[in-house]
């Protein structure tokens, strides 16, 4: 397996799936059976999100689950603010109990649904996977948006993607598919509004 993250980021990493995998066999917090298979569908999925993202940016990562990509930001972006926010109580637990274990000083977990009205403040970037569809997504965070903010959102078929961009207001925001490298068909929604 190529180098994809320091020595001091894998060995969090490494811990981090151990904790999901052995927390998972008792709270079903998702469909992984072993190491390997959450290596490689979700730390390898979300990893491309990193190199979008400036140091010191703010991050609030939509629908955290079992911590892709929020916990892997805030292992890999420890000079940035990764606020992670999710509604499901058990999920939050365990995003508590990783982000302890782990030390992410760097880390908010939010146990919260997000509403239109949210007060949860303003973000320089908002990520999410598996979380809405690209409208839905928006509509939901223009409290949380400032004219800089970026939407990185993980998303699969570029079909699928086109059919959700229908939706959008061409007027307020443009946006560029970023294809990415991986055996499934796999993409990056990078979503900005027009200065």
């Amino acid at each position: 397996m190529p180098k994809v993250f320091s020595e001091e980021q894998e060995n969090k990493i490494k811990i981090f799936i151990n904790l999901a995998l052995d927390f998972n066999k008792t709270h079903n917090i998702f469909s992984r059976e072993s190491y390997k298979e959450v290596y490689e569908n979700d730390v390898l999925d979300c990893k491309p999100l990193i190199d979008h993202i400036k140091t010191n940016e703010s991050v609030i990562d939509l629908g955290s689950g079992g911590g892709f990509p929020g916990i892997l930001l805030s292992i890999t972006k420890p000079e940035n603010k990764i606020s992670l926010l999710e509604g499901n109580n058990k999920k939050c637990y365990f995003l508590k109990k990783a982000s302890h274990k782990l030390n992410l000083k760097n880390t908010k977990i939010i146990n919260k649904t997000i509403t239109k009205k949210n007060q949860l403040g303003k973000f320089d970037i908002i990520t999410a996977r598996a979380f809405a569809t690209i409208k839905k997504t928006t509509s939901l965070t223009k409290t949380n948006t400032h004219k800089n903010t970026k939407y990185l959102l993980l998303k699969g078929k570029t079909s699928n993607i086109r059919e959700e961009l229908k939706d959008i207001d061409k007027n307020t925001f443009r946006y560029e598919i970023i294809k990415q490298d991986t055996t499934k068909e796999r993409n990056i929604v990078l979503l900005r509004k027009y200065e």
